[in-house]
């Protein structure tokens, strides 16, 4: 079996894991909240971009759509893992809720080492730099969603504190410019 495949078929049956423990630990009237956090729809877009390419691979075909998909995926879930130790953890101080066994590891460490692992070391070969843009598009979604729902309406609390003094633009164009970043380095490489 190909090595894109084993690390592929870990990703969606880890990522199904992750949720199945994250769901039924969520007390039921919390759950859809849990559907607003970044990490968790990462996961989930990253573990949907593995099960595509592990049904070409069964097809024996590696369209290139597949692969800028799995490139979306890996950027995604790579923002997390960057998001996690390069803002939450100096902010919060503590691995509590960051990195605990669980879902919590699972998405803000093993997922994302996985897909870059895949990514960089099998599948991202003969990308093109038009795929730079798509690898930033989710992060771009979510970051028009996060500000309408925290700072437009106030519907959703500012969970990440991105909103903290009312910086939401300096917070905004720093996620984009460090995804944007993130979306060429793995281009590049």
């Amino acid at each position: 079996m190909v090595p894109s495949a084993v690390i592929n078929e870990a990703i969606v049956f880890i990522t199904v894991l992750a949720m199945v423990v994250l769901i039924r630990r969520t007390p039921r009237e919390n759950l859809p909240s849990s559907f607003r956090y970044f990490t968790v729809l990462s996961n989930l877009f990253c573990a949907f971009t593995a099960l595509v390419l592990l049904l070409c691979e069964l097809f024996s075909a590696m369209p290139l759509w597949a692969t800028a998909l799995k490139y979306m995926g890996t950027v995604s879930v790579t923002v997390t893992l960057l998001t996690v130790f390069l803002f939450l953890l100096p902010v919060s101080k503590s691995l509590e809720g960051l990195l605990s066994n669980g879902p919590e590891i699972i998405m803000h460490l093993v997922t994302p080492l996985l897909a870059l692992i895949s990514f960089l070391g099998f599948e991202g070969r003969g990308l093109s730099a038009w795929v730079i843009p798509l690898g930033i598009l989710p992060v771009l979604l979510y970051g028009w969603l996060y500000l309408n729902r925290v700072v437009m309406t106030g519907a959703w609390p500012d969970i990440y504190g991105f909103n903290k003094d009312g910086k939401w633009k300096l917070s905004f164009s720093f996620m984009m410019a460090g995804t944007a970043a993130v979306a060429l380095l793995l281009w590049a490489l």
